[in-house]
């Protein structure tokens, strides 16, 4: 485990996960510690055992350690954003994680901040606040290849 993450995992009463993204390891990027928790709530509630991390060179070292099926990355962070990250990603070979299905989060409105985050290798992108409900679904689209 790096410093600065942390790793989740939800369990049923039986020690078994539970919910729609059950089995699914989610890795959340993002500087904030409120919509971090959030998303990191969201997903454990829905099954899904969930590594944070509050910066892009965390997200990094964490995808080194272990691939995860999902990431997902506010997009506006200090330092390095997550365009460098997805960019950083990508670069990776695909065993070691450069094809992993890739949510941006934004704040950012605009149809450039979409099309932007399409270009630079995200596969989808929602814009906050979130839907709660879109955001477990988005997730587990991007985990089924859908």
């Amino acid at each position: 485990m790096v410093a600065g993450m942390t790793t989740g995992s939800p369990e049923s009463a039986f020690g078994r996960p539970r919910g729609p993204l059950s089995g699914l390891h989610v890795l959340v990027v993002d500087d904030d510690a409120g919509p971090r928790q959030l998303f990191r709530d969201v997903l454990e509630v829905s099954g899904a055992r969930v590594t944070v991390a509050p910066s892009a060179r965390l997200a990094l070292a964490a995808i080194q350690i272990e691939v995860p099926d999902v990431l997902v990355s506010d997009i506006m962070m200090p330092e390095h954003d997550g365009y460098w990250l997805i960019r950083s990603v990508r670069e990776l070979s695909t065993e070691h994680g450069g094809r992993i299905p890739a949510l941006a989060i934004t704040g950012d409105p605009s149809q450039h901040s979409r099309t932007r985050a399409l270009a630079e290798g995200f596969n989808a992108h929602l814009q906050k606040p979130i839907n709660v409900k879109e955001f477990s679904s988005m997730v587990a689209r991007l985990a089924s290849g859908v």
